[in-house]
């Protein structure tokens, strides 16, 4: 095993990143394709949802490791996927598995220091069908309004602070939290917004699996994300019901894993669209799970600020202005902690994450759903 630097693996924009990540996949003997996003990057630059496949052509058991679902979440992931890569994972895969890595699943949002792409679409709430209708999140429409302001100023931010305090006092932290961090699909210019149609991501994605998912029995996705938790801690987290081969699995590789079942009635926006069960569905004839590793940086006020600001830029504001790259900055370090003690805690803790995913793999027995 190379002994590497994380800190050497992060980049400070989303074209280093994906040059870092493009260069260390080759140095490995990846197998790379890449899909172009039909939209640019601020600076008029072609963006890219990228794939790097190490292992066997013939592996029946594949490992996905995806980076800035979330887009602005791609700085921590790629700089993971960077360091893996760097250091020497491709010779450490087991017989028969392959690792398939996904550089940026939302080049637009990674490019434009955004979460959501550039329909402000939350893609980990896009993954369900539309044509059935969608879940409903009335404490969102209550909130829409005073969390979605015209102005962003001293006495808005106010408001929006109060009203928000006022809510939780009123109904709990925990319908604050379903309300503000489940999907919603009312109102395209608000947080959380989950869209009506299959994002480009989404499709792009669905390919992806399909084209790896020949012949698979077992397949397995890492979805990096972060922003939520303690400072550099790696939680895994899976929506799976308790019975399944997904949920049983998770549970043999990482003991630790916190796991919810899948919500219904009222609670359903919050766990509608994920990438995870969509993942599982996408391979029913093979055992599958999905999960997320999710890599705390700030308090979780900041960052629910952060995501508002942004939101407030997008649709009302300059981006060029002082205000805007203020802004910009403010979302770049509620996503991502520039420290070189956090990019070690986070390297270190994505690798064990996977080194787990591919014993489990090597010790697979054949369980199905």
């Amino acid at each position: 095993m190379t002994e590497v630097a994380p800190s050497s693996c992060f980049a400070s924009d989303y074209a280093g990143a994906r040059a870092r990540f493009l260069a260390e996949a080759e140095a490995a003997g990846a197998r790379v394709a890449s899909q172009r996003h039909p939209r640019p990057g601020p600076d008029g630059a072609a963006l890219f949802l990228d794939e790097a496949r190490l292992g066997p052509a013939d592996a029946r058991r594949v490992l996905y490791l995806a980076s800035g679902t979330h887009g602005i979440e791609g700085f921590c992931g790629s700089g993971i996927q960077t360091f893996l890569l760097r250091g020497g994972i491709a010779e450490r895969l087991p017989s028969g598995v392959a690792l398939v890595m996904v550089h940026a699943v939302n080049p637009w949002g990674f490019a434009w220091l955004r979460r959501v792409n550039e329909d402000n679409v939350d893609l980990n709430r896009n993954f369900l069908d539309h044509g059935a209708g969608h879940p409903e999140n009335p404490d969102y429409d209550r909130l829409a309004d005073v969390v979605n302001p015209t102005r962003f100023d001293e006495g808005a931010v106010a408001a929006v602070r109060e009203a928000v305090a006022a809510f939780a006092r009123e109904h709990g932290t925990a319908a604050l939290y379903r309300a503000l961090s489940g999907g919603q699909y009312r109102h395209p210019r608000g947080v959380q917004y989950g869209g009506v149609e299959p994002a480009w991501s989404n499709r792009a994605l669905r390919a992806l699996w399909a084209r790896h998912s020949e012949g698979v029995e077992l397949a397995a996705c890492v979805d990096l994300h972060s922003g939520l938790g303690s400072n550099g801690i790696g939680l895994v987290m899976q929506t799976a019901p308790e019975t399944s081969a997904a949920a049983r699995l998770a549970k043999a590789w990482w003991p630790d894993v916190l796991r919810a079942e899948p919500a219904a009635g009222g609670d359903a926006a919050l766990v509608s669209g994920l990438m995870g069960p969509a993942f599982v569905a996408a391979h029913p004839g093979a055992a599958a799970l999905g999960v997320v590793l999710e890599f705390g940086t700030r308090e979780m006020d900041a960052v629910m600020m952060a995501v508002l600001a942004d939101n407030w830029l997008h649709h009302h504001g300059d981006r060029g202005s002082a205000r805007g790259r203020a802004i910009e900055h403010g979302m770049r370090e509620a996503f991502f902690d520039d420290r070189d003690e956090w990019k070690e805690k986070v390297c270190r803790r994505a690798r064990e994450v996977v080194e787990r995913a591919l014993s489990g793999m090597a010790a697979f027995g054949g369980a199905r759903t």
